[in-house]
């Protein structure tokens, strides 16, 4: 698994609105996509003081295998150096074996125990819950694993272009997140498109929350013909749940739209900026109703 610019972008853009503190849970041990000049170049690009970072000190990744092949002998940073850059206390990795050196190892697809409860101000996922035969009940895992006001991001397919054992969609993650209450939730859908020149046209589109409130049913289902991956990012409070479960949209009864419809209400009180963007103009023009195309500049257009 790995954590590339995507993920990187994210979590920048989530630092400047609140920045990253406190334990950090990664599931799986991650490849991290930079070297340490790469990185701080980056950071200083966006504000991000590393004036005080001696490059030649950031940790090395000793312990992700599987590399893409391009990156086989680069000198990338590791997945602890990527957090502790951005100011993070303890960074440890959560695995099903010690195949990569992780620190806890437990199957997330089983009950947390009890000593693993609320331990982590961050839970980052990059591409577990689409390798695994039941994500929802990991995903309930995840959000045990937060103390309130922690928050989570995910990156996972959303297409059949790679090896994913489920997809999940959009409304999925967004449906958890509401009905447990979660204070803000941002869904992205990233969609490459092959240029035939060794590029990636790149479009981000978002589960536009107002439209699921006043659509109701008739909310769209996103697809297209090109690869796809959903971007998630979710924050927890004090009235956070963990273990309520959602209807789909088409079975829902009207009590259930009741508090459904009120906590949506409650995230779109949110001042989080976007977290992603689009790297190319849209070339996916009839996205689903309700689906947002991200622009360049991080702007909405419905």
């Amino acid at each position: 698994m790995g954590i590339g610019p995507a993920i990187v972008t994210a979590l920048i853009r989530e630092h400047q609105h609140k920045p990253i503190w406190g334990d950090v849970q990664i599931i799986g041990r991650q490849t991290v996509y930079f070297t340490p000049r790469d990185i701080i170049d980056l950071f200083a690009a966006n504000g991000i003081d590393t004036a005080g970072v001696d490059v030649n000190s950031i940790e090395l990744d000793q312990k992700s295998v599987n590399r893409r092949a391009k990156f086989a002998d680069a000198a990338l940073i590791s997945d602890v150096a990527l957090f502790k850059l951005f100011g993070a206390g303890k960074v440890v990795a959560l695995d099903h074996s010690d195949y990569e050196k992780a620190d806890i190892i437990h199957d997330l697809r089983t009950p947390l125990p009890a000593n693993l409860h609320r331990t982590a101000d961050l839970v980052v996922d990059g591409s577990t819950l689409d390798n695994v035969f039941t994500p929802s009940i990991v995903l309930q895992n995840y959000s045990r694993l937060l103390r309130p006001g922690g928050r989570m991001l995910t990156l996972n397919a959303f297409s059949s272009f790679s090896t994913p054992y489920v997809i999940m969609p959009p409304l999925w993650y967004v449906d958890y997140f509401v009905m447990n209450r979660y204070a803000d939730c941002r869904v992205y859908i990233i969609v490459y498109r092959e240029t035939g020149t060794n590029d990636v046209d790149m479009n981000v589109f978002n589960v536009d929350l107002t439209a699921v409130k006043d659509t109701g049913r008739g909310m769209g289902r996103f697809a297209s013909p090109y690869n796809m991956v959903t971007l998630v990012f979710a924050e927890k409070d004090a009235e956070s749940t963990d273990e309520r479960l959602p209807i789909q949209q088409d079975y829902r009864s009207a009590e259930d739209w009741d508090v459904y419809n009120a906590n949506v209400a409650r995230m779109l009180r949110s001042k989080r900026p976007h977290l992603m963007c689009s790297r190319s103009e849209q070339f996916l023009t009839q996205p689903a109703p309700g689906h947002c195309y991200i622009d360049m500049n991080y702007q909405a257009r419905p």
